[in-house]
C-alpha cells in the first residue's frame, strides 16, 4: 500500500481501478446540466471543520458533504443540520449521487488526493480547490515520495489525473506553493489566502477560552510537554522510556502524548503510569496555545504550533530520520528552516526540553505564513462569493 491507501502491485487491483474509473468516467460524461451546489469531498475532519463551518453559515443550502468512512461523524453533524451527505466509500452511491452532483457543480473543495476525480469530466469553468490537510510540509509527497518511485506507468498516469484536475490550491506562502508544483508535477494557480484553521490563533477570545478549558481540566502549576510523532506506515516502536522520561522531567513538568488514531501504541502508551492521553475531546489545535514544548518530528504541526504559542518552544525527535527519508523522504531543506533542535536519542530530547533555548519563530513564519493574516476564511468566503455573483 501506498500512502493514498492504494495497493500498488496486484494486477487484479490494478485491473479493477481501471474498471472503476471507466465507470465513473461513463456516469460523468452523461451529466450536461449544471448545479449550484458547492461539493466538499472530506477526509479530515480536524483540519476541515473549520472551513466547513464557515461554508455552512454562508452557503447552508448549497454545500454538499462527500465523506470517507473516518469523517462519517462530522457529516453526520451537517446532515441533522439539513445538509446532503454522501458516503464516498460505497461505490453504488458513488455512481449513482457523487459523481452526477461532483460532475455538474461549479465548485468542489478537496481536503486531500481522491482516487475517483481521475475519471471526472468537469466543464470548463469549474473550481477544483486542493485545500489540503496540513499547513506546510516537512515529510515528502506525490511524486516526490520515495513510495512513489515504485509505482508502475498506470499508477502514475492515474495519480497525474487526479493532480491534473486541481485548478487551485489554498497555501499559505509561496514555499508551499512550490513544494505542490514540485510534487504535483504542476503549475499551480494559488489562493493566497493561508490556512484557514489558524484563523482561530488570531482571535483572542479563542485563545483564551482554549486555554480557560485546557486548565479546566490540567494543572495550571505545570509545564506541558506535547509529543505529537507523524504516522508511520511500518508499525515501530518509539524508542522512548516515558517512565524515565517523567523521572528526569520532574514534577514541574506534565507529559502528554498525541498519537495518530491509527497507531498501534495507543493502549500500550494509554497505560503508562502519569502520561496524559486523554484530552477531554479536546483536538490538538485547541491544546496548542497552552503547549510550552512541542516535541514532534515529521508531522505538519509545527506550522500551526509557531502561530499558536510563538513564545513555545519546539523540538523534533527524528530517531529515524536516514531511514524515514529512505522510506518516505523529508524536504532537502529541513534541517535548515527547522524551528528547533533536531535530536535523535531520548538523552538528548531530555537535555533539550530540560535547557531551555531562547527561540523565535520569525523566519519561520516569514518562510511559511507568509500569507497568514488571521483572515483566511474571510478571504476564501469573499472568493467564493465572486464566483457564484458572476
Amino acid at each position: 500500500m501506498d500512502q493514498r491507501g492504494e495497493c500498488v502491485s496486484n494486477p487484479l487491483v490494478l485491473a479493477s481501478k481501471e474498471i472503476y474509473l471507466k465507470l465513473v468516467h461513463r456516469v460523468s460524461r452523461k451529466v450536461k446540466k449544471e448545479n449550484n451546489k458547492i461539493v466538499f469531498l472530506l477526509s479530515f475532519s480536524t483540519s476541515s471543520r473549520y472551513t466547513l463551518q464557515l461554508l455552512y453559515e454562508n452557503f447552508p443550502d448549497q454545500l454538499v458533504i462527500c465523506y470517507t468512512s473516518d469523517s462519517k461523524m462530522t457529516a453526520m453533524d451537517y446532515k441533522r443540520k439539513g445538509c446532503s451527505i454522501f458516503d464516498m466509500d460505497d461505490f453504488s452511491t458513488l455512481l449513482k449521487k457523487i459523481v452526477p452532483i461532483v460532475s455538474g457543480s461549479r465548485l468542489i473543495f478537496c481536503d486531500n488526493y481522491f482516487a475517483f476525480l481521475a475519471g471526472v469530466s468537469f466543464s470548463l469553468h469549474t473550481k477544483v480547490v486542493q485545500l489540503w490537510h496540513a499547513n506546510g510540509a516537512i515529510k515528502a509527497f506525490g511524486f516526490e515520495a520515495k513510495y512513489t518511485e515504485n509505482v508502475t506507468k498506470t499508477d502514475k498516469k492515474r495519480y497525474m489525473s487526479v493532480y491534473d484536475k486541481f485548478t487551485h490550491y489554498v497555501v499559505s506562502s509561496r514555499k508551499m506553493t512550490n513544494i505542490f508544483a514540485k510534487n504535483y508535477q504542476q503549475k499551480i494557480n494559488e489562493l493566497p489566502f493561508g490556512y484557514i484553521p489558524t484563523d482561530l490563533f488570531f482571535d483572542q477570545i479563542w485563545v483564551d477560552k482554549a486555554k480557560k478549558c485546557f486548565y479546566s481540566y490540567y494543572p495550571d502549576n505545570k509545564k506541558t510537554m506535547l509529543y505529537v510523532p507523524t504516522y508511520r506506515e511500518k508499525a515501530k516502536k518509539i524508542p522512548l522510556d516515558f517512565s524515565n522520561l517523567q523521572q528526569r522531567l520532574g514534577n514541574k513538568w506534565q507529559i502528554m502524548v498525541k498519537l495518530h488514531p491509527h497507531d498501534k501504541q495507543h493502549n500500550e502508551i494509554m497505560n503508562e503510569p502519569g502520561i496524559i492521553t486523554d484530552f477531554h475531546n479536546l483536538d490538538l489545535i485547541q491544546l496548542l496555545p497552552s503547549v510550552d514544548c512541542l516535541v514532534t518530528d515529521y508531522s505538519s504541526v509545527p506550522f500551526e504550533y509557531s502561530l499558536a504559542n510563538p513564545k513555545g518552544k519546539m523540538i523534533f525527535f527524528c530517531f529515524d530520520y536516514e531511514e524515514y527519508d529512505k522510506e518516505v523522504g523529508i524536504e532537502k531543506d529541513f534541517m535548515e528552516w527547522a524551528p528547533g533542535e533536531v535530536v535523535q536519542t531520548e538523552e538528548a530530547l531530555i537535555s533539550a526540553v530540560k535547557h531551555s533555548k531562547n527561540q523565535s519563530f520569525s523566519s519561520f513564519n516569514q518562510l511559511w505564513n507568509e500569507y497568514v493574516t488571521g483572515d483566511a476564511g474571510q478571504r476564501l468566503l469573499k472568493w467564493v462569493k465572486k464566483i457564484y455573483d458572476n
